[in-house]
């Protein structure tokens, strides 16, 4: 019997070099993602040729040339899992009709730019087998896409992971020696210093973080990533650029207070938090998102201002003034800023992507039992006949019929003949007798005519199935 677990991933490989050079946080989390497996499980990845990247990490040619291939080439490989690092309906209708592999798709946030990532997500939840998954990468993301679907057993939230072993606290007055050695500016040296990593635009917090500056001339406000566009700002205002991922280490142990205020609509799990933690920062974020189960009580939370709607992906207002005075606090205090740095550490010991890799290896073995846990239904046939009413009008209905004896299988089974139902009622349970539940669930949000009409007829199909369906 095979040990390790084998995973299909079906995304090409990145080249290290070139991703650890990287500043985007999506190629960096897939990368860091697949790394992390791989010391549990054999990871599979498409390729042209069959090669090896690395310790349990392989390139694999992949036999699509039909239906009939793509499902014998599948059997072959005998993948304990498949995963997918972003919601496509249409890999994911192939990877079901020919894989019998339980399948797992990462969720970067809930509506994302323009709630089209969250139409993504419900085409592809709609397509889910019983024993396939959807894994936001926060509880903030399940939450969300849990409100507006019926069955919330398909959501399994695993945030994304730190690098705990690069991600590190260094001594601070060295950090920002080298700082300064890169950028010949000595107020690193003289000032307290306050970090903003990432993207520099609106929905990042840009504004209140530049008011910030204004508010608090003596101190140096530091901006590492990419800024989109010039920007009018006070003198204590430095913007370093994007920095590879290997150097961010640095840059982050040369700050006191890190800030994390990002209020766009597609965020779920920061990474400028969990890698501030990890390197001992006291973080200041807003309440929104991922931010807040990441952070715990290692840090400050602002409240922000929610829109009725979201503008650009931006979903509210951050006040300045209350991130000041969050931050001024900090400033004020080294042994509060030093003793929520060590808890900081602590918890994001928690968010390593050690334990993304447990969890994930975990939830792939669940998801195999659930596949492979035997079931035996009543066959009913729902047949639909017309007849009428009293005065006569002609009305539809149907009916559900079981023709077996009183038993089969493990269980004793109720026989009848003929049993009066709603027409939507046996329109659900004749499709779940060739559909998955979910595919149903679909099916009665079109037929019905709102939302909780459709879930209080599906809730009552699906539990009457269950209730006819034996161990």
């Amino acid at each position: 019997m095979r040990q390790k677990m084998k995973l299909y991933v079906p995304h090409p490989y990145r080249d290290p070099e070139k991703v650890v050079q990287s500043s985007s946080g999506a190629s960096l989390s897939g990368f860091n993602h697949v790394q992390a497996l791989s010391k549990y499980c054999d990871v599979y990845m498409p390729a042209s040729d069959a090669v090896d990247y690395g310790p349990n990490l392989h390139g694999i040619r992949p036999a699509y040339e039909t239906i009939d291939a793509s499902r014998q080439w599948f059997v072959r490989q005998d993948f304990d899992g498949v995963l997918m690092f972003e919601p496509k309906a249409d890999d994911l209708a192939f990877f079901r009709h020919v894989c019998p592999a339980p399948i797992l798709i990462r969720l970067s946030c809930s509506f994302g730019r323009n709630r089209d990532f969250i139409d993504k997500v419900l085409q592809c939840y709609s397509l889910l087998r019983p024993y396939d998954a959807l894994s936001p990468k926060s509880a903030y993301t399940a939450d969300e896409v849990g409100k507006i679907v019926f069955d919330r057993s398909y959501l399994h939230a695993i945030t994304n992971g730190v690098d705990a072993e690069v991600f590190v606290p260094m001594d601070k007055l060295q950090a920002r020696k080298e700082i300064v050695d890169k950028t010949g500016d000595q107020r690193f040296l003289e000032m307290p210093v306050v970090g903003f990593c990432g993207r520099f635009e609106p929905g990042k917090g840009a504004y209140p973080f530049l008011r910030m500056a204004d508010l608090n001339p003596n101190v140096l406000f530091a901006v590492i990533g990419k800024q989109f566009a010039p920007v009018t700002h006070a003198p204590n205002v430095i913007f370093l650029g994007a920095q590879p991922y290997t150097d961010m280490p640095l840059y982050y142990n040369m700050l006191d207070v890190l800030c994390a205020l990002s209020v766009y609509s597609y965020e779920s799990c920061p990474s400028t938090v969990i890698e501030g933690m990890a390197c001992g920062l006291p973080v200041v974020a807003t309440n929104f998102a991922g931010a807040p189960e990441l952070l715990g009580s290692c840090g400050r939370l602002i409240e922000i201002e929610r829109f009725e709607d979201e503008p650009l992906n931006v979903t509210g207002y951050i006040a300045p003034e209350v991130i000041s005075d969050a931050v001024r606090d900090l400033l004020n205090s080294k042994t509060e800023r030093e003793k929520l740095g060590e808890r900081a550490r602590k918890r994001a010991l928690n968010f390593s992507w050690d334990c993304m890799a447990q969890q994930h290896m975990t939830l792939f073995e669940n998801l195999r039992i659930k596949r492979d846990a035997p079931a035996c239904p009543i066959p009913i046939t729902v047949s639909f006949t017309q007849g009428c009413d009293a005065s006569g009008v002609p009305k539809s209905m149907s009916k559900g019929f079981n023709y077996l004896g009183s038993v089969q299988g493990p269980l004793p089974r109720i026989s009848f003949l003929g049993q009066d139902m709603s027409l939507i009622e046996g329109l659900g349970l004749h499709l779940m007798q060739y559909l998955h539940p979910n595919e149903v669930e679909a099916a009665l949000l079109g037929l019905c005519s709102d939302r909780d009409t459709a879930y209080k007829m599906l809730r009552k199909v699906r539990h009457f199935s269950d209730m006819l369906t034996a161990p």
